[in-house]
């Protein structure tokens, strides 16, 4: 089930990666996802195309790395 803050979480990640530019994108990568899409050959979601693969690796960090914030809850 959806949760109100997770969707807005989720929407503002959308919402930063997609104002980003491609260079931003990869800046943004920490090195284990770096080489992670630097392995990149294609796929059946994003086909041959790196940097929309790359806009998906980093959109699951920055949820991972929010929902790993410490919280005033613990």
């Amino acid at each position: 089930m959806s949760h109100f803050s997770k969707d807005l979480a989720i929407d503002g990640i959308i919402d930063d990666i997609g104002a980003m530019g491609d260079m931003d994108v990869v800046k943004a990568l920490n090195p284990s996802n770096l080489s992670k899409v630097s392995k990149f050959v294609g796929n059946n979601i994003n086909g041959a195309n790196i940097m929309d693969y790359a806009r998906d690796v980093l959109a699951d960090q920055m949820y991972d790395d929010w929902a790993n914030m410490p919280s005033p809850h613990g």
